[in-house]
Order: C-alpha cells, then structure tokens, then sequence
C-alpha cells in the first residue's frame, strides 16, 4: 500500500539508486510514533504541571524533563528500528539499480540460484549480516538495564 507512493517520493525527489533512498524512509515509522506515544501517555501529568509552575515551555519540558526519562524507551525503538531497516529486502531491491548500492539482504539473495545455492557462502554471508545487529542490541540492552536501575523500578 505504502511501496508505491514512497518509491514515487523517492524518484521526484532524485533519490533513486542513492544513499538518501536507503537511509531517510527507514528514520521514520508507525511503530515508532506509536510506541512513543504510549509511553508519553504513561508519563505522570505532574512533572509537566511542576515544569510549568516552575516557568519552563513545552520545548524545554520536551528536552528537559521527558526525553532524559525516555533511555529505555529509545532503546527499544533504535533495536527495533535498526533491525528491520538492516533486514529489509523489498526496500533496497526497489530503489537500487547498482550493485553498488545494495543491502546485504539483496546481496545474499545473489548465492541462491534456480538449480544450485552456495550454501557456504550463503551462511557466511548471513553470520557477517547478523553481526551489527547483534552489536546494537548488545549496547541498546546495557543502555536498558541502566535506564530500569536508574528509575528506582528495579527489584522492588
């Protein structure tokens, strides 16, 4: 439903077969707006109505009060967010022409073939692909744990 008019925006914007085609659709989702939105909504009132008593605007309550509290929140949006553009296929197949520019998931589809499949090379390809996925979860999971341990909720 949304392939066609974002390939659309893409080609106009003269993106096509560029960095821009691959990196920008992937910094904005529905999950992410979503899952934000829940979690501002779980955020207690008070802290906005102490930060306006105390004379501050929306912008700064925004910077100042919510987004330090929202560490475990961002977390999971970036392990989200980071694996399904990294494992995207559809995606670089569309906008990419050069062998230049495509992903690793396209690259990999490359070893399968209608009567032969290198499989060696296929799970190689696949241990190297999973390594900066493994990576981020690794660091985002730390970045979790610290944000929980922080907000005294840990081990009542």
């Amino acid at each position: 439903m949304t392939l066609i008019p974002n390939f659309l925006i893409v080609k106009n914007l003269g993106w096509y077969d560029t960095y821009l085609a691959l990196i920008v659709p992937g910094l904005f989702s529905v999950l992410s707006v979503f899952l934000l939105r829940q979690y501002y909504r779980s955020l207690p009132l008070d802290l906005d109505e102490a930060a306006r008593i105390d004379g501050a605007s929306s912008l700064r309550i925004w910077w100042q009060v919510i987004v330090p509290l929202s560490g475990p929140v961002l977390a999971t949006l970036a392990i989200f967010d980071f694996q399904g553009v990294w494992n995207d296929f559809l995606w670089p197949l569309v906008v990419t022409t050069s062998e230049e520019m495509r992903t690793l998931p396209v690259g990999l589809a490359a070893f399968v073939g209608q009567y032969v499949t290198s499989w060696n090379l296929l799970m190689a390809g696949a241990v190297i692909a999973l390594l900066p996925v493994l990576l981020i979860y690794i660091i985002a999971q730390n970045w979790f744990v610290k944000g929980i341990t922080l907000s005294g909720m840990g081990g009542r």
